[in-house]
């Protein structure tokens, strides 16, 4: 798969296209992912998707924020970085991958405007897109729009209806909504894997130490981040894997701390890891978060999540 930032191609590919922020990669975007390459290879043409390098929404939260103006709506993080949603598009077998880069400038086009922009570096022979479908300026161009252009720039349009799981309809938000819950098991069944972030190991207090329970910190910004609690998860340093119990909460066990804490106990390992990157792919969550009013209640706790880990996960113990 070519991957595409800045370096535009020379010459316009014939394509099948597909457009949009494609968060998660769930469930419906893997269907109509599939439908533009199964589609692409009937017609002997190249598969595209056409997406952006920061998350509309997030950018305008940004913008806002840096002129001290309050975000219409929030940007709560995303479901995909930007590496994981390469390698997701890439095991789908598209050809294409083409970021744009969200600027104000691009947010700004009119739906007619940002078609053309598209098709300047691209010939679209068949674009596919799901029936909620929105583009340029403010989502001001819909499925009507989209067809005139179609017919304007002689390209055939496909409308894929929106898919359901055990009578949910699939949708970023909703995912994101049950992320928020706690309810992992839900969110996987609509990814169609378990759900992940990315981030980097920062220096955190060293309360888990002192308990006999060392945590590494991770700053994941971007990212949304689940509902606070005590997850059962393993992660992912370098090329290994490690068992993990994960606390995310807003206040530290025996205290309150600033902000939102994500902090993993990885069984087994002693090593510093201090600025390294890691990856959390989450399993189930284990209980919700407490505040306890001694540290012996503290660690018998630990110690039963850390048991009931090991006994149901031991496949991932090294």
């Amino acid at each position: 798969m070519k991957v595409i930032f800045n370096k535009l191609p020379f010459k316009r590919v014939k394509c099948v296209a597909t457009v949009g922020v494609f968060d998660g990669i769930h469930l419906g975007h893997q269907f109509i992912l599939k439908k533009v390459r199964e589609t692409a290879r009937r017609k002997g043409l190249s598969s595209l998707l056409i997406t952006f390098d920061i998350p509309p929404q997030q950018f305008l939260n940004k913008e806002k924020l840096l002129h001290h103006r309050r975000p219409e709506k929030a940007f709560i993080g995303s479901l995909t970085g930007r590496d994981e949603k390469i390698d997701l598009v890439s095991s789908l077998g598209i050809d294409y991958l083409w970021f744009l880069r969200t600027k104000r400038s691009l947010l700004r086009l009119s739906a007619k405007s940002f078609i053309n922009y598209i098709q300047k570096y691209f010939n679209i022979k068949k674009l596919i897109v799901g029936e909620d479908f929105r583009f340029g300026h403010k989502g001001t161009g819909d499925l009507s729009d989209l067809g005139k252009l179609a017919r304007e720039h002689r390209f055939n349009l496909s409308i894929i209806r929106k898919k359901a799981k055990n009578n949910k309809i699939i949708s970023s938000s909703l995912i994101r909504q049950l992320i928020q819950k706690g309810k992992l098991s839900q969110a996987k069944q609509l990814l169609g894997r378990c759900f992940s972030l990315k981030g980097r190991v920062v220096k955190g207090r060293g309360i888990g130490s002192k308990l006999g329970f060392p945590t590494a910190n991770i700053s994941a910004s971007d990212y949304l981040i689940p509902a606070c609690g005590v997850y059962a998860a393993y992660v992912i340093l370098g090329k290994k894997t490690y068992l993990s119990a994960i606390n995310i909460g807003i206040m530290s066990r025996l205290g309150k701390a600033k902000g939102l804490v994500v902090e993993a106990h990885i069984l087994n390992f002693k090593k510093n890891i201090l600025g390294k990157p890691i990856k959390i792919v989450f399993l189930e969550k284990l209980r919700e978060e407490k505040k306890f009013s001694s540290s012996g209640d503290l660690i018998n706790t630990i110690s039963k999540d850390i048991k009931h880990l090991t006994s149901k996960y031991s496949a991932f113990l090294i």
